[in-house]
């Protein structure tokens, strides 16, 4: 991705996330600057109730769902025993990252949809044989695709909402002043939550749009479009490196024209 080479690209995950992905953004030669729009607040309550449901059977008939990295650390941080309640249930991740964080607390998912996403659980599920029960561990606001499909199948669901992403408080005033001063050249957005809240912490509309903004999907594009940003790059696929590689696309055919 030669044409990321030496661009200053905002970042506006979580403090964590961001750390995660700038490897990545440094790797292909570009500068990676944090501007942490959200954090992540865990449930507990909810967390709670389900896990004193989750230390009963019939375990051998029940799946237990994650759709990210955030609701495994959000019940990990309120549990002390997840790997052993854990233990005897079918425990599916939406994707490799997910996975990663199951193992790092001793649960090994049972298997993994061929596309990281609700759809391709969706798609993969019946290969792999229904269950009786599941239970859907996601933030408090997101998509249902696969709730929907497995109650559709007479499935008994349940959602857990486990943790919500609210806005990042913390000030960056070196990071507006860049964009005051026309030094960031890109943004990426993953959600639509992420979205609202660039927007907020912004706090001008004409500054926010300076730079290039990359998008996760069509989803988030049509958030980004209702906050008035104006959307260059919208990923392929849903991953960050695809949002890069858009943007790389989109710098090369702005260098030829």
């Amino acid at each position: 991705m030669k044409h990321l080479q030496k661009k200053r690209i905002l970042l506006t995950r979580t403090t964590e996330q961001n750390l995660q992905t700038a490897e990545l953004v440094a790797s292909l030669g570009a500068t990676p600057v944090l501007f942490p729009c959200n954090r992540i607040q865990a449930l507990p309550e909810a967390i709670n109730k389900a896990w004193q449901v989750l230390q009963q059977p019939p375990k051998q008939i029940t799946d237990i769902i994650f759709s990210s990295r955030n609701g495994v650390e959000a019940i990990a941080k309120n549990v002390s025993d997840m790997a052993n309640v854990l233990s005897n249930y079918r425990v599916i991740a939406v994707g490799k990252k997910t996975a990663s964080a199951l193992s790092e607390h001793g649960i090994h998912p049972a298997w993994l949809p061929n596309q990281a996403s609700q759809q391709g659980l969706v798609q993969d599920y019946p290969k792999h044989g229904l269950p009786k029960h599941a239970y859907f561990f996601r933030a408090e606001t997101g998509n249902d695709d696969v709730l929907t499909f497995l109650a559709q199948k007479q499935v008994d669901t349940h959602l857990v909402p486990c943790y919500q992403t609210i806005k990042n408080d913390e000030a960056y005033p070196e990071v507006l002043q860049q964009l005051e001063d026309n030094r960031i050249d890109a943004v990426l957005i993953g959600s639509a939550r992420t979205a609202h809240f660039y927007v907020q912490k912004v706090g001008d509309l004409e500054l926010a749009n300076r730079p290039a903004i990359a998008v996760m999907s069509q989803q988030v594009t049509k958030a980004a479009d209702k906050l008035g940003l104006n959307v260059q790059v919208i990923a392929n696929k849903p991953s960050f490196k695809a949002m890069l590689q858009g943007l790389n696309d989109y710098f090369a055919m702005q260098k030829k024209g």
